[in-house]
């Protein structure tokens, strides 16, 4: 990914950070893949997840507040409760979770064979779920997007996400759709985000790190360690006297693109009349501003959300 920088007034709130806060806490992501399985009562949610209802009302207040949930009423035996139901801002972030899918199932080993498959109905074949342009119909990754930032301010990292701890992760491990290792550790640490946005955008350096993102050097150190360690980055023999190594994107950080390019281009819902985005994602093939959509790699067309469909996948019974 090529960057240019436009000098441009910044206008008051931040959008991506908003959308990073919300779809970067792995709780909310799993709530969010949750309710596009049908799972929409409390209970149905709390004892799926094993999340504590303390965490669950948390993160549902926090979605519909956002606008991504609304509260349905249905009456049960006793008295009337509510259910929620994705709006059509919530609906909106379903290739976020469907490119989360592809990365896992292609780059985490061990996780192909048990992942399901996503069929294409209309074609009736698998599909691996490319990213493309939407302008153009072409698929892209991020070698062929060019990022214009509204000025010189460095990324904004979200506010610290709400603690997910080891044995959570370990109670989710035999689900294949709620247990995402890799991608918890990117989206689910507000560091871990800001230090691969800054990559894509092409800081390599120690020192460029620190000054897109205001991070602290032993933080900053160790984030990148687990970062590496993940397979996202790679080292190298720095050529500067002021920084030991620098840091590239391997293949597999790379094609983490689609996840990001679906929430900055979801964060646009939040701008205010007027307000441009902190960073624009331009397709530089075709020259229009990147629309991300997926394609089925067998047909070509377009993926929409009622032509998808995972095999083997339960829904709650009623």
């Amino acid at each position: 990914m090529t960057e240019a920088t436009a000098q441009r007034v910044r206008p008051a709130g931040d959008p991506l950070r908003r959308a990073l806060e919300l779809v970067g806490d792995q709780w909310t992501l799993l709530i969010l893949q949750s309710l596009f399985l049908r799972f929409r009562r409390y209970e149905e949610l709390r004892l799926r997840l094993g999340i504590s209802p303390t965490a669950l009302s948390g993160r549902l207040r926090d979605m519909v507040e956002a606008g991504m949930l609304t509260r349905v009423p249905y009456r049960d035996a006793r008295r009337t409760r509510h259910e929620y139901r994705l709006t059509e801002r919530g609906l909106e972030l379903w290739p976020l979770l469907i490119s989360i899918w592809a990365w896992e199932r292609e780059w985490v080993e061990g996780r192909r064979e048990v992942l399901p498959t996503l069929i294409h109905l209309d074609c009736e074949l698998a599909t691996s779920a490319p990213l493309g342009c939407g302008a153009c119909g072409r698929r892209v990754d991020a070698r062929d997007v060019r990022a214009s930032r509204l000025d010189s301010t460095g990324v904004a990292a979200a506010t610290a996400s709400k603690r997910f701890r080891r044995k959570d992760a370990e109670t989710l491990a035999g689900d294949p759709m709620m247990f995402f290792p890799d991608t918890m550790e990117l989206l689910g640490d507000r560091w871990s985000t800001g230090l691969l946005v800054s990559a894509l955008l092409g800081c390599h350096h120690f020192s460029e790190f620190e000054r897109e993102l205001g991070i602290g050097p032993s933080v900053l150190s160790a984030r990148l360690s687990k970062l590496v360690e993940v397979g996202v980055l790679r080292t190298g023999t720095a050529q500067t006297r002021t920084d030991a190594r620098d840091y590239r994107m391997t293949a597999k950080g790379l094609a983490f693109f689609p996840a990001l390019a679906f929430i900055a281009e979801w964060s646009r819902g939040f701008e205010v009349a007027g307000q441009e985005p902190d960073i624009t994602l331009s397709h530089v093939e075709c020259g229009n501003r990147l629309q991300p959509i997926l394609l089925c790699d067998h047909c070509g067309r377009p993926l929409t959300r009622r032509s998808v469909q995972f095999g083997g996948v339960p829904t709650p019974k009623r």
